[in-house]
């Protein structure tokens, strides 16, 4: 199995704090944060640019008025293969503000000629939890806040696949891929405050290079988020 070659990125149009479901979206005093909306265009921009000058190609999804959190787009799928085709498990999201996202995911998918399947049971935030490492086609699997260890296991069941499963304890790092980030087979960054004693050993026995991330750049500067290409 080799990375991806191709991104998904939602346009930021619509692109805003409009409530509070994560400890990032409020500032000290409890008031919503503010969105520079003209420089978060010039950063999806740029990453953009980035993405495509090192060969990835980037399928853009017109974002939604009213659906402010939809350019984060890993949440709302998780991809993988089928019998050697692509295809998406759909996310069952959390928090009611963002539960009209995944339609549109399904619409492109349908468009891209993708097969989707749905869970029944109602919190699972995709590639928010579900990690690749796709230099040994093994997925780490979080759960705590946003996905449930049922969940899990019927993804589990859908794909064919046996996750390791990672529980989150820090209602800063609601997704695992707010605190775990792999880089390639052997090296992957952690924020160790995020994890159980028991996840943590998981991880020190899956890779032979664990860079931990300061618990103040994670929580400030959220410099272990990861965002999954497809």
């Amino acid at each position: 199995m080799s990375w991806p070659q191709t991104m998904i990125m939602v346009d930021p149009q619509h692109f805003d704090v409009e409530y509070g479901i994560n400890p990032h979206m409020k500032d000290d005093q409890g008031n919503l944060n503010k969105v520079d909306k003209a420089k978060a265009r010039e950063q999806w921009q740029q990453l953009k640019n980035t993405f495509e000058k090192t060969g990835i190609n980037v399928e853009v999804i017109n974002g939604v008025e009213g659906l402010p959190d939809m350019v984060f787009c890993a949440n709302q799928t998780f991809p993988f293969y089928k019998d050697g085709k692509k295809a998406i498990v759909l996310s069952q999201m959390a928090a009611k503000e963002r539960q009209l996202e995944v339609a549109y995911f399904k619409s492109w998918s349908d468009e891209n000629k993708i097969e989707t399947f749905e869970l029944t049971e109602k919190k699972f935030e995709g590639a928010g939890d579900l990690l690749w490492n796709y230099e040994t086609g093994e997925v780490f699997a979080g759960f705590g806040f946003r996905t449930s260890p049922q969940a899990l296991a019927e993804a589990e069941t859908i794909t064919g696949m046996k996750f390791t499963t990672l529980e989150l304890v820090d209602e800063r790092f609601y997704h695992l891929d707010t605190c775990l980030a792999v880089l390639n087979k052997n090296t992957a960054a952690f924020v160790k405050e995020a994890f159980t004693e028991e996840g943590l050993a998981t991880l020190k026995s899956k890779f032979e290079n664990l860079i931990e991330i300061p618990i103040d750049e994670a929580t400030n500067q959220l410099a272990c988020n990861m965002c999954t290409p497809f």
